[in-house]
């Protein structure tokens, strides 16, 4: 090789393939270590941790960033710890941080929020919540079926590793998925759903559900409702037993249904919500001056992507006048119907259907406080709608750090004031972070 390549080999940094040494210095927000090679290029190497010295080899490479594969642990840091789970050893992809110990791991979730929200000015980052225990905190899980065996794919492939047991699900979620797995299910997904009554992790005993992923029907469903407690499964388009679950009281889901993994995780983001949006004017405990008049509409509050209800529950029984918006009612899908209730009473707020933009677009005003919680790709086309109404206060609920900044950045502009972000780490051992976000108009 001549000079000059030699020179460019270095410049540019090790090419797929090839081994290098690393120092890491940081988690980033997908899960990989992060260090740099000798050529100063960043490169992300799974499963290592902050402070390990190791080898990896370069499985895709850049002039600006590489990723690689742990080829082994020269010297361990001290926050790498034993993982609890064989399967994690065997390469199970379910969860990113086992090998990583928890203070390190809160502090990894802070850093990574803090990194996202810097260019907000005036904003305080407050300390990360941990709520969940840090194993057996699951209420709702799904895993992957091929070949009549349950498990996850296992780390970077679409290849199922079959699974005995998962330290993450609550007890009885574990022995629903036993029960399950044992029957050899069809190929497909398998869902499952644990009903926690008061966000208390050992009410789901005797009380979980599953759902199979597939069209056809399967013989061996209804032979499940019963055992390890299972109330009902979904298979081929058809239940059994009884599906749908009230997960928390008020709130019903089915096992295709989108429910925060932890109860107490949950409760913690519930009350978060909650004191960020803070009771609605002339409530006994608002701030505001006995007899002062609030302004049209200060009591009325939007929710935008309010799923299943979660948040709009609470905000409903503080006192808010809610109108609760989302692309569907809750529990419409066909494999999860609602809750046979023909006496319940209608719910205490009221609900739009279709997608934020148009929502906003035709939903009158004025509100004085709009509370989303987007998907990870955040709510791009429903800011300027928001900016249109210009409620008082916003509260931002996002899963997504990055997503966040880009639209906090957008509201910014727009008029708004960013004043607290409280990182909450709802699901322990992985790289997700949630985070609940105030901003305040400065007109």
């Amino acid at each position: 090789m001549s000079e000059a390549k030699r020179s460019e080999a270095k410049r540019s940094g090790a090419g797929p393939g090839s081994v290098v040494e690393l120092e890491i210095t940081a988690l980033a927000a997908g899960g990989d270590g992060v260090g740099r090679d000798a050529a100063g290029r960043v490169t992300f190497v799974p499963r290592t941790a902050p402070g390990d010295r190791v080898r990896a080899r370069i499985v895709h490479a850049t002039r600006s960033l590489a990723r690689a594969e742990l080829a082994s642990v020269l010297a361990p840091s001290p926050a790498r710890v034993p993982p609890p789970c064989p399967h994690f050893l065997a390469g199970c992809g379910g969860c990113a941080w086992q090998h990583v110990a928890r203070p390190e791991q809160l502090a990894a979730k802070q850093a990574i929020v803090a990194g996202a929200l810097r260019k907000l000015p005036g904003l305080t980052v407050h300390p990360i919540a941990d709520p969940a225990p840090p194993l057996g905190w699951r209420r709702r899980a799904r895993f992957h079926v091929a070949g009549g065996r349950v498990g996850l794919f296992a780390l970077g492939t679409h290849r199922v590793l079959p699974i005995a047991a998962c330290p993450q699900l609550e007890p009885a979620l574990d022995a629903a998925r036993a029960v399950v797995a044992a029957a050899s299910p069809p190929d497909g997904e398998l869902a499952l759903l644990a009903a926690s009554p008061g966000g208390a992790p050992a009410a789901a005993v005797g009380a979980p559900a599953c759902a199979v992923g597939v069209e056809a029907p399967w013989a061996g469903a209804a032979r499940l409702v019963g055992r390890a407690g299972i109330r009902g499964v979904i298979a081929g388009g058809a239940a059994h037993g009884a599906p749908i679950l009230e997960l928390e009281p008020g709130l019903h889901a089915g096992p295709w249904d989108f429910a925060q993994a932890s109860a107490a995780g949950n409760a913690a983001l519930i009350a978060r919500v909650l004191a960020a949006v803070g009771p609605p004017p002339e409530s006994p405990e608002s701030p505001e001056s006995p007899g002062s008049p609030a302004r049209p509409g200060a009591r009325r509050l939007l929710e935008l992507y309010a799923g299943g209800g979660n948040l709009t529950r609470a905000l409903a029984a503080a006192g808010w006048d809610v109108l609760a918006s989302d692309v569907a009612p809750a529990s419409s899908s066909p494999a999860s119907p609602a809750p046979p209730a023909p006496l319940a009473p209608p719910p205490p707020w009221a609900f739009e259907r279709g997608t934020a933009a148009d929502v906003l677009a035709r939903a009158a005003g004025p509100f004085g406080a709009i509370v989303l919680d987007p998907p990870r790709t955040g709510a791009p086309d429903a800011l300027d709608g928001i900016l249109r109404h210009a409620p008082a206060v916003i509260v931002y609920v996002s899963c997504d750090a990055a997503t966040l900044a880009r639209d906090a950045a957008r509201l910014v502009a727009g008029g708004y004031r960013a004043t607290d972000a409280w990182p909450i780490d709802l699901m322990p051992q992985t790289a997700h972070v949630e985070v609940v976000l105030r901003l305040e108009t400065r007109r």
